[in-house]
C-alpha cells in the first residue's frame, strides 16, 4: 500500500489564484479516488490558467503522478527528471523526487524506484516534514519488499509508523497507520516471522478502507495461517480474498494459496480447481498443474511481484 500526496500542500495564496487551487485540489481528490482521467481533465485545466512558473511546476508534478499511475508517459513525465535537478523547493523536490520512485517501482526498476525514493527522504528530511518522510519510507519499504530485502522493508515501515504518531489529522493518521501496518506485516510474513505478521495484519485490517488493499491483507493472511497450519483461517481469508480482488497479481495469488490449503486440508477436488485456474495465468507451462500437487512452492515465491 502506497501513499499519494494531496493534505499538507501550500495554501491558494501561496500556489495563486483560488480557481487554479481549487482545480488542483479536485485533481488531488480524484487521484485520492483513483480516478486519474478526472485528474488530468482538472489538472489540465488548471494549467490552461496558470502563467506563474512555480505553479506549472507544482501542476506538472501532479499531472505526472496520475500519468504514472495509468502507467503512462508525456510531456508531463518527461518533465520530472529536470524538475528535480532544478530543486526550485524542497516540497517540488520531494514530490518529483516520490513520482519518479513511484514510476520506476511501477515498471520493477527496483535500484533507480530505491534512488529516487532515498532522494525524496533527504528532501522530507532537510524540510522537517514527518508526513513526507513516513511517505516516503512507506513506498521505500514497499520497493525493499518487492526486491526479497525483507530486513531493510521491515525497518522502512517500522519508521513509518513512528513517524505516524505525529500526524495530527486523525483520519490521516488512521489511513497512514493501516497502510504501514499492513506492509510490515507482510514482510514479516514473507521474512519467516508468522506469527509477528499476521498479528500486525490482524490490528491493521480496522484501518483499512479500500478493497483492494483489504484483499491484499486477506490474502496475505492467508499465505500467515498456511504457514502456521491453520487450515481453516487460511482457507477463510483466502476465499475473502479473492472475493475482494481484482488485480491479476491478487486472483493468481490467492488461486495458489487457496490451492495449497485444500490440498492440505485433503480437498483434492478444491486444490484441482485453484490449480487449474492458476495455471490460466501461464498456459506456456503445460505441465503446471502436476508440478503444484508434487512440489510446494511457497518458498521459492515472492506473492509482492
Amino acid at each position: 500500500m502506497g501513499w499519494r500526496e494531496g493534505t499538507q500542500m501550500p495554501s491558494a495564496t501561496r500556489v495563486g489564484t483560488s480557481s487554479i487551487e481549487e482545480l488542483r485540489q479536485k485533481g488531488l481528490a480524484h487521484v485520492r479516488s483513483a480516478e486519474y482521467e478526472d485528474a488530468l481533465a482538472a489538472y489540465d485545466e488548471a494549467l490552461s490558467l496558470a502563467t506563474d512558473e512555480e505553479i506549472r511546476e507544482l501542476l506538472t508534478i501532479n499531472k505526472a503522478d496520475a500519468m504514472i499511475a495509468l502507467e503512462r508517459t508525456g510531456p508531463a513525465v518527461a518533465a520530472l527528471p529536470a524538475i528535480l535537478m532544478r530543486r526550485r523547493n524542497l516540497h517540488h523536490t520531494f514530490l518529483a523526487a516520490y513520482a519518479l520512485m513511484f514510476k520506476h517501482r511501477l515498471q520493477n526498476e527496483s535500484k533507480r524506484a530505491a534512488f529516487y525514493g532515498h532522494v525524496a527522504l533527504d528532501a522530507a528530511a532537510e524540510a522537517n516534514e514527518p508526513f513526507w518522510r513516513m511517505a516516503a519510507l512507506n513506498d521505500l519499504g514497499i520497493i525493499y519488499e518487492i526486491d526479497s530485502q525483507f530486513d531493510d522493508a521491515i525497518a522502512c515501515f517500522e519508521q513509518a509508523l513512528v513517524l505516524i504518531e505525529q500526524i495530527s489529522d486523525n483520519d490521516e493518521h488512521k489511513l497512514s497507520y493501516g497502510a504501514a501496518l499492513q506492509n510490515l506485516g507482510a514482510s514479516k510474513l514473507l521474512n519467516g516471522r508468522h506469527r509477528e505478521g499476521v498479528d500486525d495484519i490482524n490490528r491493521a485490517l480496522p484501518w483499512i478502507v479500500s478493497a483492494a488493499a483489504l484483499a491484499e491483507a486477506h490474502i496475505d493472511l492467508c499465505y500467515g495461517y498456511l504457514e502456521m497450519g491453520e487450515l481453516d483461517k487460511a482457507l477463510f481469508y483466502g476465499q475473502s480474498g479473492l472475493s475482494l480482488a481484482a488485480e491479476p497479481r491478487q486472483i493468481r495469488n490467492a488461486h495458489y494459496l487457496l490451492g495449497e490449503a485444500c490440498y492440505k486440508a485433503d480437498d483434492a477436488e478444491g486444490a484441482d480447481f485453484h490449480f487449474t485456474e492458476l495455471t490460466k495465468f501461464y498456459p506456456q507451462f503445460r505441465n503446471l498443474k502436476n508440478l503444484l500437487f508434487g512440489l510446494d512452492l511457497r518458498s521459492m515465491v515472492n506473492f509482492k511481484l
